[in-house]
């Protein structure tokens, strides 16, 4: 195990760039919402909805993806999500109305199937704070993406027009297909084709639901997401419309947020080289703590956009050191189905992000108020999550 390719530097920085090609789904059309909402003659805040049929497809698809590579293998599985993915960015930069726009976001996201995916080749190689360290640079990674694709968004946008921002994600994914099909090599992680079906899937969906070990953290990382979800479906139309702030100034904006993220996450490999994992975990949920009180205060008096936005930065802060540990830990009672358990992580986290961003578009305005209150109310329920101890592992 120790000499997989998989835990050489080179590999954890490819697996966390495959993986933030989902996240620059989202990210980095943020700044065209409403200009895209504005093309198709619909109402701003519908441009929320591109997020949101997005993040629901995605939570969906991760239930597949994840059983599909213990199927029948991760690399066969990687390479299909990424040629479907390509596809349907293709088909995003061609829609003929908002409708179908919207309808091809959703099965864009039915085929982002890369994170659950590369979590469970992870898990194939590495456990406890090994995993955890590892997923902390593949978080990194992520969030380093996520603060340059706005930004690119938003560069595309000045350039030409929105589409160009799917062609682009298309391309993207062309790269990885080629480089994952030359230089990647598939986990020893044996496959189980039997578990394909309906009669595994629910009895040890149940299993592993009943196991306070694997479902505390996961409701941890999942109401985390469901915030920072609501700020990523309304940031842009929000600081726009209450702060004047341009769509193709948004990334610049973003950035900030971004690199709170990735502090977050370097701060947290880090601290697992000296603390134990539920011991960063702890700290984790003080942090988010934190970020949602001061979500709360923002509720009572009109910010200036500084303090607004710093804000949101520390919790999406928290955000970057929840993740890597309350997955990690979720992930650790797995067994021998690691894929099938990082499918159930995705799709319920990113459910409640799906939730997160329809929230933030029905509670949107024209006022600040909406993204500091869903901010406080899941970062709380993170913190009471914490609360419930989680039990000994099954054997």
């Amino acid at each position: 195990m120790a000499k997989s390719p998989f835990l050489s530097t080179r590999a954890t920085i490819y697996l966390g760039g495959v993986t933030a090609i989902s996240a620059s789904a989202t990210d980095i059309s943020l700044p065209a919402t409403g200009v895209i909402a504005r093309d198709y003659a619909v109402a701003e805040s519908q441009g929320a909805l591109l997020i949101g049929a997005y993040l629901i497809a995605y939570g969906v698809g991760q239930l597949f993806w994840g059983l599909f590579s213990d199927a029948y293998g991760r690399k066969f599985a990687l390479q299909l999500s990424l040629v479907a993915f390509a596809i349907t960015s293709f088909a995003c930069a061609l829609a003929p109305s908002f409708t179908w726009l919207v309808v091809l976001r959703a099965l864009q996201g039915m085929s982002a199937g890369a994170p659950v995916i590369c979590r469970a080749m992870v898990r194939d190689v590495a456990t406890g704070t090994r995993a955890a360290r590892i997923l902390a640079v593949l978080a990194a990674v992520l969030t380093v993406s996520t603060m340059i694709a706005p930004i690119l968004g938003s560069g595309l946008l000045i350039l030409f027009a929105w589409p160009a921002i799917f062609y682009a994600l298309a391309l993207f994914s062309m790269g990885y297909i080629l480089y994952t099909a030359r230089y990647i090599p598939d986990t020893e992680a044996p496959r189980r084709p039997e578990r394909f079906s309906f009669e595994f899937v629910l009895p040890n969906a149940r299993r592993l639901f009943g196991m306070s070990a694997f479902f505390v953290p996961m409701l941890q990382g999942g109401f985390v997401f469901a915030g920072y979800a609501g700020m990523l479906s309304t940031g842009a139309i929000l600081t726009e419309s209450v702060y004047g702030v341009d769509p193709e100034a948004f990334g610049a904006l973003f950035a900030f947020a971004a690199l709170s993220n990735t502090a977050g996450a370097l701060l947290t490999r880090r601290l697992l080289g000296g603390y134990t994992l539920p011991q960063v975990n702890r700290l984790a949920v003080i942090a988010t703590g934190v970020a949602a009180t001061a979500s709360c205060a923002l509720l009572f008096f009109t910010p200036s956009l500084p303090v607004f936005w710093a804000v949101i930065c520390i919790y999406v802060f928290s955000f970057g050191m929840i993740l890597p540990t309350s997955n990690t830990m979720a992930m650790d009672p797995a067994g021998d189905m690691p894929g099938f358990a990082a499918s159930l992580i995705g799709s319920v986290q990113v459910s409640l992000g799906a939730l997160g961003s329809a929230l933030a578009a029905l509670a949107f305005t024209q006022s600040h108020h909406s993204v500091p209150l869903l901010m406080a109310i899941f970062g709380a329920m993170t913190v009471v999550t914490s609360f419930f101890k989680p039990a000994p592992k099954n054997p």
